[in-house]
């Protein structure tokens, strides 16, 4: 069943023990709080877990103008980017020291760069089940007190979000191999790289 952003509203305020909504627009308090917190919850749990959905790779260019100082190189981010997962340089190898400035990725690694980062996805046909129970959890964590008054509801939803989240990184640790966990010939396989 695909997703929409009504139905996940609707599992949050449902959670809440408050009417479902017809639409963002409805002339009611919980329409106007979703409409209102939905794209700020959405980017906190997408960047909160490397959801495979939300997942993308990306070739970098050096910008022409470099950082004034520490970093030899300024890359871009894209303008979906929401958090870097892993980082290559041209060769293949993993970067490990750099720093994100406004839009921009700073480091001493030569062009072009390679990253895998979570991006801003909008559509929510395209999230998968995991995803949408973590942000129909997270935003009846942001909406219950709003829409309550309980601080003990609130810290309860907080706790099912969490859980949630764990879940999901339990789920995706199953669907592929961790790199510090590749192992290295059969010598390596109980020790992995790190």
């Amino acid at each position: 069943m695909a997703n929409s952003v009504i139905e996940i509203c609707n599992n949050a305020l449902l959670d809440l023990g408050e009417d479902a909504i017809m639409s963002l627009g409805d002339e009611s308090k919980a329409a106007a709080l979703c409409n209102h917190r939905w794209p700020g919850v959405r980017d906190a749990v997408l960047r909160a877990h490397p959801w495979n959905c939300a997942t993308a790779q990306a070739e970098l260019a050096a910008a022409a103008e470099s950082p004034l100082w520490r970093w030899e190189f300024r890359y871009t981010l894209p303008a979906d980017f929401l958090r870097i997962v892993r980082m290559v340089g041209p060769g293949g190898a993993l970067v490990r020291d750099w720093e994100i400035h406004g839009g921009s990725v700073l480091c001493n690694e030569g062009a072009p760069l390679f990253i895998t980062h979570v991006r801003r996805e909008t559509d929510p046909r395209r999230y998968d089940a995991l995803l949408a129970e973590a942000l129909a959890a997270r935003l009846a964590a942001t909406l219950a007190y709003p829409l309550t008054g309980s601080t003990s509801l609130a810290q309860s939803c907080w706790k099912v979000y969490q859980d949630k989240l764990t879940e999901a990184r339990g789920v995706n640790a199953r669907e592929g191999v961790p790199e510090s966990v590749t192992p290295v010939g059969w010598l390596g396989a109980k020790i992995g790289r790190g």
